[in-house]
């Protein structure tokens, strides 16, 4: 396949030594970068590879989809690519002990969570400890890890270097100030590509996140700069980006048939949403598009929840029925994760010892309040922790044979001693342990968390499971294992695999990934996208990621607003 660079694209493919280029959503900085890792392979020596870093696995996979286009067989053989947390995790693995002396050991994230759950101290300080001093390192210390071996061990800094001759960072505004260290020490011996976009800054709620990221690039590192703003290749011939830069720039809104607003009122916001999935499915197949991908984005997971109900169900809009479509979901699964493992832990209550059944249910609405504590971005939330304090102390009394308190601890006692009667359907047995949980006062977030499952597209393999352990045993008695490593499974495919058909995600987790089209659908009950608390006009932060979400696309996008909303621009 041929490729015609523009002006900027080409003196950037020919400069030698350090760049940085900047350019919107599909300006061509990843096929660039690409074309550049061509001219620079025929000097590479034997051994040698250029080193691409990106941030997430779908980032990752969508470059190795698109070196096919690019490099020859031959050719793709010679760059590497990793999200930062691989690369790091790599230098940790194979020099971790010349820190310490000992081999480095990794600690995954869901055995962080537990950890950091039972730590009673500040678990950022816990965690570099256990790095510095156990030479155990979570995934928020690997760059700090790989940057310290960099930095003070010269033969490591040698062999990366010899190794990885050229490197190029990808979405580089969105460095943590670790990654930037570690690029800062690698920049020493390693020729570098920097990639970024400074209007797709969407993580600036995350301290480590510098705002200033660029800024310091220019001072410390002083690449040559090549500007690619002017470019769209991922929708050439489409006003898409035209528009979402009107957006983010707070200016009039310009016309195309590529972007479409419609303005619904709360009561029709499911059927109308429901409606313009289809509408766009058919209108891009119309168009030439044989399997249309489409993400339908929110910008909090609980609308994504909404929404996943919304396309479950039949509609009728502006006098046309819809019926059910087929979906998955991309989000932050550890929570609903947690709140499954409550309903099947009410799937196993065997009836025998019904003091025994509840406690057990109550061990995991404590779980699910540990990991709601231990996943939240700004430490522990006293809320949860006193939540999980008191169902463990609850649960621990059930089993002492005492009484238990809180009325929702009350209610699963008093299901666990009437009994439940389960059919061997799974389907209905789970809605039936669902409905007990929906009855306790005071865990409604476990229910609106748990709704997740059944669209994490691990549904099916769940349902299957627990029809087998039902046909060998008579009972659910394993089903927490069973939904736990169904959903580990599930998650880990769902991120390797590339999106078809309709996929729902929050904003933020669309960053990096194309869909030949997309809907964004605010929020119908607060008036908005702009409705905030925390943020004053002219909004900045959420243009920003408006601008991402609806760059998305390839062909068509619709954004879904509320009647009466604050305009988009103004």
């Amino acid at each position: 396949m041929s490729f015609e660079l523009s002006g900027p694209a080409q003196e950037a493919h020919d400069h030698d030594g350090r760049i940085m280029v900047l350019g919107g959503p599909g300006s061509g900085k990843t096929t660039l970068s690409l074309l550049k890792t061509q001219r620079l392979i025929p000097g590479l020596e034997s051994g040698q590879n250029v080193l691409f870093l990106s941030f997430s696995r779908a980032a990752v996979r969508q470059v190795m989809n698109r070196t096919k286009d690019v490099l020859t067989r031959d050719e793709g053989s010679r760059i590497t690519v990793q999200t930062y947390h691989a690369f790091c995790m790599d230098i940790l693995r194979a020099h971790g002990r010349l820190l310490s002396g000992k081999p480095a050991r990794i600690l995954f994230p869901d055995r962080e969570k537990i950890s950091k759950a039972s730590h009673d101290g500040d678990w950022k300080v816990e965690r570099d400890r256990l790095a510095v001093e156990e030479n155990l390192y979570a995934f928020d210390n690997f760059a700090s890890g790989a940057t310290s071996l960099v930095a003070q061990v010269r033969k490591v800094a040698e062999l990366v270097a010899d190794r990885f001759p050229v490197i190029i960072l990808d979405e580089f505004q969105d460095t943590s100030d670790a990654q930037w260290e570690l690029v800062h020490a690698l920049a020493e011996r390693s020729e570098l590509i920097v990639l970024a976009d400074p209007d797709q800054r969407i993580f600036e709620y995350d301290d480590r996140v510098d705002p200033e990221r660029l800024n310091q690039v220019r001072a410390l590192l002083a690449p040559v700069e090549f500007d690619l703003g002017g470019d769209n290749h991922r929708s050439p011939d489409a006003g898409i980006l035209n528009f979402a830069d009107a957006v983010l720039q707070n200016r009039e809104l310009p016309k195309t048939d590529d972007v479409g607003v419609m303005s619904v009122w709360p009561r029709s916001y499911p059927a109308a949403t429901h409606a313009a999935s289809i509408w766009l499915y058919a209108k891009l197949r119309k168009e030439g598009v044989t399997k249309p991908s489409i993400a339908v984005l929110a910008r909090t997971n609980g609308l994504v929840s909404e929404i996943s109900g919304w396309l479950s169900e039949t509609h009728k809009f502006q006098g046309k029925e819809y019926g059910p479509v087929s979906h998955d979901v991309l989000w932050d699964a550890e929570i609903s994760a947690a709140a499954a493992q409550v309903v099947a832990s009410i799937l196993e209550w065997s009836g025998v010892d019904p003091s025994s059944d509840a406690a057990s249910t109550l061990e995991a609405v404590a779980s699910f309040f540990d990991v709601k504590s231990a996943v939240a971005t700004n430490g522990p939330i006293a809320s949860a922790v006193v939540l999980r304090d008191r169902y463990r102390v609850n649960a621990q009394a059930l089993r002492d044979g005492k009484g238990v308190r809180p009325i929702g601890a009350k209610w699963i006692l008093a299901k666990a001693v009437s009994g439940v009667s389960f059919v061997g359907n799974p389907k209905a047995d789970w809605l039936a342990a669902r409905t007990i949980l929906e009855g306790a006062s005071g865990l409604e977030e476990i229910v609106q968390a748990v709704r997740f499952v059944r669209l994490f597209g691990a549904t099916d393999e769940i349902g299957g499971q627990l029809s087998e352990q039902w046909d060998r045993a008579g009972n659910y008695g394993r089903a927490t294992d069973i939904v736990r490593r169904t959903l580990d499974q599930g998650r880990l495919v769902s991120e390797q695999r590339e999106p078809q058909g309709f996929v729902l995600m929050n904003m933020h987790k669309s960053k990096g990934k194309e869909f030949d089209g997309v809907i964004v659908v605010e929020g119908h009950l607060h008036r908005g996208v702009f409705f905030s608390e925390r943020e004053e006009y002219p909004h900045l932060a959420t243009r920003r990621l408006l601008r991402v979400a609806i760059t998305r696309a390839r062909h068509k996008a619709i954004i879904i607003r509320p009647m009466g909303a604050v305009p988009l621009t103004q």
